[in-house]
Formats: C-alpha cells, structure tokens, sequence
C-alpha cells in the first residue's frame, strides 16, 4: 500500500536501485497476482504472472485506487487483470479491501489467456466489464484482528 500512496504524492519519483516508482509497482503487483491466483477456481490455479507488461493507475477517489493492466502467465500467453484496493489512511500496510479480477473466458466458459502478440490496447479493450465475466473474480480483506483463534 506505501508504494501507491507514494505514488499519489510524486508518480515520478525514483526509488532504491535508480528504478522509477512506477516500475517497483510493477514488480510489487507481479508477486501480489501469483498470491492471488490460488484464491480463485482451481482451473486458474496453475497460472502465476510473469510480469506485468502493462499498467495505468487510477485515483478515482482519496482512499481507492484502480490498476488495470496486462500480465505474463508463465509461458501461456498474456491476460488482462483489474485490482481494485480500497485503503485506510492511518495503516498503510493493509487495504480495507480489494476486488481481484484476471483472465477471460473462452466460448465455452473456460478461462484462457490471449495471444502474446496481441497489442496489450487491444487486451485491455477486450477484457470483461462485468466480476462474472472474468476468469477469476475475489474479494480480499485482512483478517478480523479482533478475532480470537479457536
């Protein structure tokens, strides 16, 4: 979460190593996809990002942020994602919420990944509208720390 609040404040500055913030985003998100995957249906679960090779951050409100992107899967080819984090300003090291969404369906409801020649505009403008559209569709929230283990 620090790295996108960073980002609000300064998109063009640069962080350890000489990367820009924009690109650690990128790498940080690689890792955040494949922790993500085996939450979804097992027929997503031997997906993982092997990149992302495409990335627009949206701000539409102070504690919301909308990346919507394209990814590697391993060597299958490339899909579109869209990550909705909903944040809290007195803890940047967790979000309130994210909705979590990759990958298309094929014809018969199957999810697929796109041709890795495909322009990644041409991804993005093909990717699903609606949560029952995507390949995987999850809600994360942090655990309840109020909660006592049983």
């Amino acid at each position: 979460m620090r790295r996108l609040l960073d980002w609000q404040v300064e998109p063009n500055a640069t962080v350890d190593g000489g990367r820009t913030l924009f690109q650690e985003i990128c790498g940080l998100l690689e890792f955040y996809i494949c922790g993500c995957i085996p939450y979804g249906p097992d027929n997503v679960g031997g997906w993982w990002s092997d990149g992302v090779i495409h990335l627009e951050i949206a701000n539409p409100t102070l504690n919301r942020f909308t990346l919507l992107g394209v990814t590697w899967i391993d060597s299958l080819g490339i899909a579109p994602f869209e990550i909705d984090f909903d944040i809290t300003r007195d803890d940047d090291t967790y979000f309130t919420k994210t909705i979590f969404r990759i990958g298309i369906l094929d014809d018969y409801g199957n999810p697929t990944v796109c041709d890795r020649s495909l322009a990644t505009s041409r991804v993005l403008d093909a990717r699903p509208r609606y949560n029952r559209d995507w390949a995987m569709t999850v809600e994360l929230t942090p655990p309840n720390e109020d909660r006592t283990e049983q």
